[in-house]
């Protein structure tokens, strides 16, 4: 974990000498930079903030956003499917998209995944979030088309879909050995099947970027639990455990700090130059709420999972821990603990956990961005 934060900082002071660019690539071919590939594993919503993470890694000149894959967790995995395709169709790159793949439908939690169930653990263990429990909310669509008609009001558009995420996950992972980030912004269940399909996968990524955790903080779904966690702890905890070479967690520790007042809320909306998005932006939950109450404010998550990809020298400061999650059901269902390394359980590997970045430099990155799409 050293060596890759010596090389993270090396690698960051040539790029400052070769190119104006955040990113930088390790090579180039004919004087071009060889962009990073990224495969990005969402529970995809509408905007903020896993649309909005999807497009800017998209729309970056160094970032080559080979695939996205859609799993359930703040969305239904096919309701995300369908907000996917229709944020591709209003910035015009449908014809021009990554690959596109459904992944799982369920969670493989072990402690039941209906909407009762979920309720019932949230008042019991000590609600957060207004007893939000994602894709529950809603009924689960058959299809992602119907999901598209439904939420869009319209007929969706052709597009190739590939049913078989986890799938996806490994075929890429072979092909590209050690090239390729793993960027998982929604619960670990399509990352957790792969790897209990075929043990090899995680060493064939180059890092896996997780949104996700509240190592010393407190839980936003419960007490304890962070949301993307809490929706499938089992799958948090054999991806936490799978042979990655590098993990980094993007937590709570550092998103309760990244917050999205008026004057961000407005600069926001002032740069979003795209008439149909600035639509979807105004219908959007966070725009409602914002218009009802005057002292309001959000924040941002997987939208930071997307910038310090594109440029790691956001990160000012960060912890290292062996992450383990707590899978046995009560009040620390979902409970992402961090361990020194002569204190961890057995099985348990390193991980860097984002402390602290450069906040003025994110949101100008983000504002940035918006004009973009």
């Amino acid at each position: 974990m050293i060596k890759r934060l010596l090389s993270l900082a090396f690698g960051a002071a040539v790029c400052l000498m070769l190119t104006a660019h955040p990113a930088c690539a390790e090579e180039t071919k004919a004087g071009a930079p060889v962009k990073q590939k990224v495969i990005l594993d969402s529970d995809m919503v509408a905007l903020f903030d896993d649309g909005i993470a999807m497009m800017m890694l998209y729309r970056h000149p160094e970032i080559d956003l080979m695939g996205v894959v859609t799993v359930t967790g703040n969305s239904w995995a096919n309701d995300g499917t369908a907000h996917l395709v229709r944020q591709l169709e209003l910035i015009s790159a449908l014809d021009k998209a990554p690959t596109l793949a459904i992944g799982s439908h369920f969670p493989i939690r072990r402690a039941g995944f209906t909407k009762e169930l979920l309720k019932k653990e949230l008042a019991d263990y000590g609600d957060v979030m207004d007893s939000y429990i994602g894709a529950q909310e809603t009924d689960n669509p058959s299809s992602w088309q119907d999901a598209y008609k439904k939420i869009y009001k319209k007929d969706p558009p052709a597009v190739s879909i590939r049913n078989d995420g986890v799938d996806y996950l490994i075929e890429m992972a072979h092909k590209y050995p050690h090239q390729i980030k793993l960027v998982a912004i929604g619960p670990a269940t399509n990352i957790a099947k792969a790897v209990e399909k075929d043990p090899e996968v995680a060493s064939l990524f180059d890092e896996i970027i997780y949104m996700g955790g509240a190592l010393w903080v407190k839980g936003n779904a419960h007490e304890a639990a962070e949301f993307n966690i809490w929706l499938d702890p089992e799958s948090a905890k054999t991806a936490f455990r799978a042979p990655f070479d590098n993990q980094l967690f993007i937590s709570l520790d550092v998103t309760d700090k990244t917050i999205m007042n008026r004057e961000r809320f407005e600069a926001i909306r002032s740069h979003i130059k795209n008439p149909e998005l600035l639509k979807l932006f105004n219908s959007s939950f966070i725009a409602q709420r914002f218009e009802k109450e005057k002292d309001f404010s959000w924040f941002v998550w997987d939208v930071i999972a997307s910038a310090v990809t594109i440029d790691p020298s956001l990160i000012t400061s960060m912890r290292t821990a062996y992450i383990d999650c707590v899978t046995v059901p009560g009040a620390q269902y979902g409970r992402t603990v961090p361990y020194n390394k002569d204190e961890a359980p057995e099985g348990t590997k390193p991980a860097n956990i984002i402390i602290d970045i450069d906040q003025d430099r994110f949101w100008k990155m983000l504002y940035s961005s918006l004009e973009s799409f």
